[in-house]
């Protein structure tokens, strides 16, 4: 390959991480698929109707790492008293909390986001991992524009209906953000004051 255009190739690439770090880091892995038996419709959002689809899966950190991982409550429809665990660290956000509320976590390890939702007591979904009878997560949207705020993903929690298949899933609804940490961002700029000098390099030859 090309010398320089390697180089140009890597610069653009660097380019396009550092520009895009706001939503980098996370991705959802789609498990499976259900339809809607009641309307999504949580202040704020459009509202899903009853046969829309929703995409169940898990969130995953695809890195670079560190960076901090942001989970937004957004609102709740529920029959039950719903939680969400951020079990890397052990915060928690509830019902009873206002909506925007928001706990964080710095997140090195790529794959499976440590986090869970409960709906009746002792019955969880967790990311990545089991699902107790009756609750599943599902993808709500990506880069959503909610009040003022983007959030990269937007998760909602199906609890313990009696089937992951039913439900609106908006039982317990989170927004989930990324952003590179400090030394992260210096390792992209060292890689590009590398890549620099190594143009400039091969200019002199």
């Amino acid at each position: 390959m090309n010398i320089r255009f390697y180089i140009q190739r890597t610069v653009i690439a660097a380019m396009l991480m550092i520009g895009s770090t706001a939503h980098a880091g996370l991705s959802f892995v789609v498990t499976d698929t259900a339809t809607r038996t009641e309307a999504f419709n949580i202040a704020g959002f459009p509202v899903l109707p009853i046969g829309s689809a929703v995409s169940l899966g898990h969130l995953d950190f695809t890195g670079p790492g560190p960076q901090t991982v942001t989970y937004t409550y957004l609102g709740q429809e529920s029959g039950f008293i719903d939680k969400f665990h951020n079990t890397l660290n052990g915060t928690k956000l509830f019902e009873s909390n206002l909506v925007g509320a928001s706990i964080s976590s710095v997140v090195s390890t790529v794959g499976s986001l440590s986090f869970k939702f409960e709906g009746d007591t002792g019955k969880f979904a967790i990311n990545g991992g089991h699902w107790d009878k009756g609750t599943s997560i599902g993808l709500i949207g990506t880069h959503m524009l909610i009040g003022s705020t983007t959030y990269a993903y937007v998760l909602g929690y199906n609890d313990s209906a009696g089937n992951k298949h039913l439900g609106d899933w908006d039982d317990f609804v989170i927004g989930v953000s990324a952003v590179p940490e400090p030394e992260t961002y210096a390792m992209l700029l060292i890689g590009l004051g590398l890549i620099g000098f190594s143009i400039s390099k091969q200019k002199q030859r």
